[in-house]
Order: structure tokens, then sequence, then C-alpha cells
């Protein structure tokens, strides 16, 4: 292992196979979404899509912050309580504009609405009005990272603690609280609300496994070398994981459809000892995609379009995640709120990457004008 890692900082550059993760996961959450948004049911590609993602997804970018706040030039802890007010605050903007996003058609269509649209409506505004996702998780992960920082936690100490979260985090799942106020609170921090989407507690381990991981990635010298080394524990570690889930589920595709989305949102110890795997092995295929492409072994901007907007994606995430929703729901309520038939949810998908493409690189250029000005 000396032989990849140096006691020097050196490998102090951008590490894109993660932008690539990133990015490329922004496409198949406009799938995901588009069926889940519509109330819709998914059909047997959209199920085994999802399946592959819940072992990713959201732990990719969670994973990816805590390897960011360590590559960050602005990482004093005072900042990471700034961007953790920031998010929190962002998701509850987020779900105003999600809100007017879903009553917006109402006007047009509530006359002709049947009991079931009603009955949606109602449900999904109840819903996003407390909603919690990826950008409420993530301002509460910064203000913990934030303590940590402060205590001057030692790389060690982040594996300690984030396994340890994730081992306890599934006995604490649901537990009632029975103070108002408080108990409230609690239920978005563990769960167990149909208004919470993720919860911190359970997402917290990949960020201090990221931050640990980005500690030691500082000091690799030999970054081929590392990811030869890595590769073989975690390809080993993803093929158990699916033989034991197909040895036990692969008869009911229902079944493990059920089973991978409760782990997805309540992980347990194995459940992030599996997703840490099929990350690192993602992000080491990326590596040598990239690693092969190049030339001259340089990283520079890909001239693939492909490459470059999934790229893209990852630079601007936050503002693709909170748009593409906006389209789903839009068009749900010009449905008369109730859901679309499989083939609708795959032209929708395609619809919601159009038209943020647009607002989110119009926004860009247009903010962009305003500051040279």
């Amino acid at each position: 292992m000396n032989t990849v890692l140096s006691k020097e900082e050196i490998n102090i550059g951008r590490q894109r196979e993660f932008d690539y993760l990133k990015g490329t996961f922004m496409l198949f959450i406009y799938l995901i979404h588009a069926f889940q948004a519509t109330l819709s049911g998914e059909d047997s590609i959209t199920q085994w899509i999802y399946m592959f993602a819940t072992m990713s997804g959201a732990a990719v970018f969670i994973f990816v912050l805590g390897i960011g706040t360590v590559y960050s030039r602005q990482s004093a802890p005072l900042g990471f309580v700034k961007n953790g007010i920031l998010m929190v605050v962002y998701q509850y903007l987020n779900n105003i504009v999600y809100v007017a996003a879903l009553l917006l058609p109402y006007p047009f269509v509530r006359k002709s609405l049947s009991e079931t649209g009603r009955g949606n409506v109602r449900f999904l505004v109840e819903i996003y009005i407390q909603y919690t996702n990826i950008f409420f998780i993530t301002g509460i992960i910064y203000l913990v990272l934030a303590l940590f920082k402060k205590l001057n936690m030692k790389t060690v100490g982040y594996i300690i603690i984030g396994a340890a979260v994730s081992i306890a985090a599934p006995f604490l799942y649901g537990k009632p609280v029975n103070v108002p106020a408080l108990g409230y609170v609690m239920k978005l921090l563990i769960g167990e609300a149909d208004f919470v989407s993720f919860t911190p507690l359970y997402f917290l381990p990949y960020a201090l496994f990221g931050v640990a991981y980005g500690k030691i990635l500082r000091h690799v010298k030999d970054k081929a070398g590392f990811y030869r080394r890595l590769a073989v524990p975690g390809i080993l570690i993803v093929f158990v994981w699916w033989a034991l889930i197909f040895r036990k589920y692969g008869s009911d595709i229902s079944e493990m459809r059920a089973v991978l989305g409760d782990m997805y949102t309540q992980p347990n110890f194995w459940h992030v000892v599996a997703s840490m795997a099929h990350i690192f092995v993602f992000a080491i295929i990326f590596f040598y995609i990239e690693r092969i492409s190049s030339k001259d072994g340089k990283m520079c901007e890909p001239r693939n379009p492909v490459a470059r907007q999934i790229l893209y994606y990852s630079r601007h995430i936050s503002k693709y995640y909170a748009l593409h929703v906006i389209v789903f729901f839009i068009a749900l309520g010009l449905n008369g709120y109730e859901s679309f038939r499989s083939y609708q949810c795959w032209f929708l998908a395609l619809l919601s990457i159009v038209v943020t493409e647009v607002l989110v690189r119009g926004y860009n250029m247009w903010f962009e004008d305003k500051t040279k000005a």
C-alpha cells in the first residue's frame, strides 16, 4: 500500500469519476421520479432500474458530499453551518414550488375531477407541504459535519462513528417520541412519516465514510494502483450481495423490488457496506473509462457531448433535482391528478429532461451575464 499512498497530500485535484457518477444517476432519477411523482405503477424495466439504483442513488450524492468537504477550499465549520441552514431552507422553498406546480392546473380541471383525482391531489399537497428529501438530509448532515470538523475528528473517527451509526440506525426507526414538537422533529430525523423521503440518520454514515475516503484519497499518489486494489473487495461484495438477494427473492421480482426499496430508505449496516462497494466499483469504472479515452492520461474537458452533459448535470445537480419534478406535477394535474401508463411516464421523463435543460442552462447563462455586467 505504501506504493500508492504518500505521507504528503498529492492527489488534491478534482476527483472526476465521482462527478460522472453523480451526473449519470441524474438520468435514473428522471425516469424513476416520472413514475413516483405521478403515482403511476412501474413497468418491469423501471423496476429493474430502480432496484439497481437503490444500491447507490442518494448514497452517491451524500458520499460525494463528504468527499467534497475534504476537497473544498471553504471547509471551515462555520461554512458547513451556513451550507446546512441554506439547504434546509432550500428544501422548504422547494416544497412551496412543488405545491404551486401541483395546484396550477387545478382551476382548469376541478370540474371534471374523479374521486380518485380529488383524493390524489389532497394526498400530494399534504405530503409536499412538509416533504423532506435530499436537500433536507444534506442540510442536517452539513451541521453534523461542522461539529466533527470543529472537534478536529481524525480519519479513523469518521469510520468508527459511521459504522456505529449504520449499526444503530435501524433500531431507532419509527421510535415514537410523545412530545408534540420534539416528536415531529424526530420524525424528520429518523422517519417514519409519509412526507419523509430520506432520513438524515440513515444516510449520515455515507457522508462520514465520504470524509474519511476523501482524506485518504488526498494521499494517493498512484490512483490506478489504488483503484486496482480497491476493485477486488468491491467486486466481491457486489457479487455476494446480488447472489444473496437473488437466492432469497429472485423468484418474485415484486417482492425483491419492495425489499430493496425499504432497504434504500432504511439502510442497515450490510446495506451500507454493499452500497459503498457499488459506489466504489462504479467510480472505478468511470475512472478507467476516462483514463482510456484521454490520450495523454491527463484530465481535461471531454469532447464527447454525452460526457460533457453528464458533467454538467453533476455541476448543477441541485438545480436539476429541484426543477425536474415540476414537469411531472403539472402533467399529473392536467391529467386530472390520475396516474399514467408506463409509456407515458417514459415520455414525461424525456420531457422533463428537455424542460429542465432549458431552464437550468437559461438561468446559468442569465446569471453569468449579470455577474459579468
